[in-house]
């Protein structure tokens, strides 16, 4: 992944793996919905995080759920929440390559719903 490209770019590349998709290529990525690791918490319980960290991850949930995952890319739009929720962006990317490969009719399914350290949500999302 290149780093310096904007987020929305990475989506559009998403977009050009549906037809890998289409032929059976399984596309995975492997990333954080929410991960910063200068803000981590060691002991905490799973269900134990910030406040930003719940929401932000929250918000990424919710547009997954309704199907807007073309907002995705825009993340950083959060502000504060944003960048406390990740101060680098190379563990929010892989989600973006994997959204832009769904078809709209695919309903997401989470798993691994928690959180460690309190500042890493790892949430998971499967499509198809």
């Amino acid at each position: 992944m290149d780093y310096r490209r904007p987020p929305a770019e990475h989506y559009v590349l998403g977009q050009q793996l549906q037809r890998l998709r289409e032929r059976g290529v399984l596309i995975v990525g492997s990333g954080n919905i929410v991960h910063n690791l200068r803000a981590t918490r060691s002991g905490t319980a799973a269900n134990e995080a910030y406040d930003w960290a719940t929401e932000f991850d929250t918000v990424v949930q919710d547009q997954i759920k309704k199907g807007q995952l073309a907002a995705l890319p825009n993340f950083m739009g959060l502000g504060a929440v944003a960048r406390q929720a990740h101060p680098t962006h190379e563990h929010y990317l892989p989600l973006l390559y994997a959204a832009g490969a769904v078809q709209p009719s695919e309903m997401p399914r989470f798993f691994n719903t928690g959180y460690q350290s309190a500042s890493i949500s790892m949430r998971s999302v499967l499509w198809g």
